[in-house]
């Protein structure tokens, strides 16, 4: 498909194009530029809940449960579940989606993406690709991070509502994550509540609130068991209450500074990237080497190497 047939079917909102701009970004393909500065002035319309935590907290589950409660307060939905990276593809592995029965029944949007060893639970291409996800005219973009544990924290950069899973049986572990992934949530949920050690864990993360720096904000700490559908209805509650808290407290303000940290993370890429090829492979060895037989300092390498 011709790039300008693609954005003529983006902007009617087919869904078949959004896979096809969704695969185009992943991929990093030349023409996406020109694409998402077609649709961009369309984008930015939905409200984005991030969902994190460890591997095996049942996350799958719990955005399965908020996407089906989405559906029954007639609100549209699309899902972006970032997938550990397969050692033999490279592609997603595509546990997630198998996990969300309720979602793909509705006929919900749901897109695995491979992490692709990106550090920090997103893929290097996420908010691009919740734009693509935004032409299909979504109320809320569900984003679910891969499960990376305590380094999983980039999801505050793209979410408005960011919420962080827990499960029992992680101990002393909490607090070694203090000042980790837990800072970053806006919601605390301690998942399979029906498990021993569950209201302990709940009470850790409430001492761990109690002790941090105190904020116009109180994470809320929900308890819940997503197998049993347990808990759902006061998650929701909670996530308009924030999105509602958000609302109050000028939430444009809050994405602009996000599209300031994603404008200053691209221009550094940019200008890291034109620089290299400037200076070139070959002067990078040269350096290296003469690093290497203590003939220079690798500082006046670097400055040397700038002035060129």
């Amino acid at each position: 498909m011709k790039p300008k047939d693609l954005i003529r079917k983006l902007k009617q909102g087919d869904v078949r194009a959004v896979a096809r701009l969704l695969t185009l970004i992943e991929n990093e393909d030349k023409a996406v530029e020109s694409i998402l500065k077609n649709i961009w002035p369309l984008t930015g319309n939905s409200y984005i809940i991030g969902i994190t935590g460890p591997p095996g907290a049942g996350k799958s589950t719990l955005v399965d449960l908020l996407a089906k409660t989405a559906i029954e307060n007639n609100l549209k939905i699309g899902i972006l579940a970032v997938d550990p990276t397969s050692p033999f593809s490279g592609g997603a592995v595509l546990g997630d989606r198998l996990r969300m029965n309720s979602a793909q029944k509705s006929g919900i949007f749901i897109r695995s993406v491979a992490s692709r060893g990106h550090l920090g639970g997103l893929t290097a291409t996420t908010r691009f690709m919740i734009n693509g996800l935004e032409m299909l005219g979504n109320d809320i973009t569900l984003v679910e991070t891969v499960g990376a544990g305590q380094g999983d924290v980039e999801i505050v950069k793209v979410a408005d509502t960011t919420i962080v899973v827990e499960v029992p049986g992680l101990g002393d572990e909490v607090q070694a994550q203090k000042a980790g992934i837990l800072e970053i949530g806006d919601i605390l949920l301690v998942n399979k509540g029906d498990r021993p050690g569950a209201d302990r864990l709940a009470k850790e993360l409430k001492m761990m609130l109690s002790l941090g720096e105190h904020k116009e904000w109180t994470p809320p700490i929900i308890t819940t068991t997503a197998t049993k559908e347990l808990g759902i209805e006061e998650l929701w509650n909670q996530i308009n209450n924030h999105k509602k808290y958000l609302e109050n407290k000028e939430i444009d303000e809050i994405r602009l500074s996000k599209i300031k940290y994603d404008l200053e993370n691209q221009l550094s890429q940019y200008l890291f990237t034109r620089k290299m090829i400037q200076i070139g492979e070959n002067e990078i060895q040269n350096m290296a080497e003469k690093i290497f037989n203590r003939e220079i300092d690798p500082f006046t390498a670097i400055e040397e190497m700038i002035k060129q």
